[in-house]
């Protein structure tokens, strides 16, 4: 009674890549989509803690995408798929590859989501150099922040978007090589507690490391 034996294991196959994409994932992207749903709170900084098996997590997923792609494109052997089964449907098949190009596409989007997003968003990580180039506006404030838990690129994106939420925040830049934020703000409106207390709700702790008047 070996029926379907070959459709269940495409979706096997399919299913652990999904999962272990999710797993990859979790760190950089996951901050993001909290974000989005408006959650937060400085537990989301542990989501970090997945960032070392990043690589593992992701060899698993493409392996075991390749294994669906394998078990979806070899002929399956009569003992596999009966005459009768849902496998042995050629319109059954056709869904079937198609679903596993939609998931193939969501899966390696996702994957390559924090490689992509030093490119697409480049605005938001300057080089240091760059960013002290900022010419102050009068009456402003430039403090920069030390940011916990800045582990690749997208990291920076919820950093540097609780910050330019702010009341009375100018503009903020954020930097991982060293990970600081360099934030513009008016003195007489928000405080650098505030500041901080605004990239710890992301999930990102920071501290002053440094805060100067700004002049013209």
């Amino acid at each position: 009674m070996k029926k379907n034996i070959k459709s269940g294991s495409d979706k096997l196959g399919l299913a652990g890549a999904v999962a272990a994409t999710i797993a990859a994932s979790v760190c950089c992207v996951g901050p993001i989509v909290l974000m989005g749903l408006g959650v937060s709170g400085a537990w989301i900084g542990s989501l970090s803690a997945f960032t070392p098996y990043r690589p593992v997590f992701m060899a698993v997923a493409f392996g075991l995408l390749g294994l669906a792609f394998y078990k979806t494109y070899t002929k399956p052997k009569p003992e596999e798929c009966s005459p009768d089964s849902y496998c042995a449907n050629p319109k059954s098949r056709r869904v079937e590859k198609a679903m596993l190009f939609v998931f193939s596409a969501l899966i390696v989007g996702l994957l390559a989501f924090p490689y992509a997003a030093g490119y697409v968003f480049a605005e938001n990580v300057k080089p240091q150099v760059k960013a002290a180039k900022v010419i102050p506006r009068v009456k402003t404030t430039q403090a920069i922040l030390e940011v916990s838990n800045l582990t690749c690129v997208s990291c920076a994106i919820p950093v540097r978007r609780s910050l330019e939420k702010l009341d009375g925040v100018e503009s903020a830049k954020v930097t991982m090589n060293p990970p600081q934020a360099i934030v513009l703000y008016d003195p007489a409106r928000i405080t650098p507690d505030e500041l901080t207390v605004a990239t710890t709700k992301a999930g990102y702790p920071s501290s002053v490391e440094k805060r100067e008047m700004a002049s013209r």
